[in-house]
């Protein structure tokens, strides 16, 4: 993670707040440089402080954090925002993720999962907490996409579909180089290039492919 990564947490209960600033204490390149308890709070924050992480709560006064991500995405598409939200229902994870957030962790499980969300998004990719990602699949298994062709599954090595198999399940780049024995560097390597040949920039569209073309099966994501 690069250096002295500042961050913004949006959350209308104070004390939430707090322990929230407790867990990223925990990461010494982190600096929590501003507090919001409202969406436009949130919005002017980012404005005046420009952080690279935004932490956002759905459910906030004036404005709520989906709308507040969609606004700060808009003034500036380089900040990575990571909802940290009691809601799990398939709508408002997929009105976020449309509003451009980079992460999504529920709050039970903010202690465990949250610094690994902000490492992965600070690095470029996705974080889905498990349950999460489950209601992904989910949603894909309503409406499938198209199994993709024979030729275009094919385009991808056997490491690279072993990588995409990995990502899709919600492993960070260190947590897929751990298990594949593998630098971090050539993970991410990995990931552009497996992103360029299926055309797919974003998590949902890799977790759609990767069940599609039979690389995953859905049914082993916890729900």
């Amino acid at each position: 993670m690069p250096e002295n990564i500042r961050a913004i947490i949006c959350d209308d209960h104070a004390i939430f707040r707090q322990g929230i600033k407790q867990v990223l204490a925990a990461n010494p390149e982190l600096e929590v440089v501003g507090e919001a308890g409202d969406g436009l709070e949130a919005v002017a924050l980012v404005k005046k402080l420009a952080p690279e992480v935004v932490i956002m709560d759905i459910t906030m006064p004036e404005i709520s954090g989906i709308e507040a991500t969609r606004e700060i995405v808009a003034l500036r598409p380089e900040i990575r925002v990571i909802i940290l939200s009691v809601h799990s229902r398939k709508t408002f994870i997929s009105e976020a993720l449309k509003a451009g957030a980079r992460g999504y962790v529920l709050k039970d499980s903010a202690g465990e999962k949250l610094l690994d969300a902000v490492e992965a998004v600070i690095k470029g990719e996705c974080y889905l907490d498990s349950p999460v990602a489950g209601h992904i699949v989910d949603e894909f298994l309503a409406v499938p996409e198209a199994a993709p062709e024979g030729e275009q599954v094919e385009r991808l090595s056997d490491r690279e579909r072993q990588v995409l198999r990995l990502i899709v399940e919600g492993n960070t780049n260190k947590q897929i180089a751990d298990k594949l024995f593998l630098s971090p560097k050539t993970v991410d390597n990995h990931r552009s290039r497996i992103m360029s040949k299926l055309g797919r920039h974003d998590l949902i569209g890799l977790v759609k492919y990767a069940i599609a073309s039979g690389l995953v099966d859905p049914d082993s994501w916890s729900r």
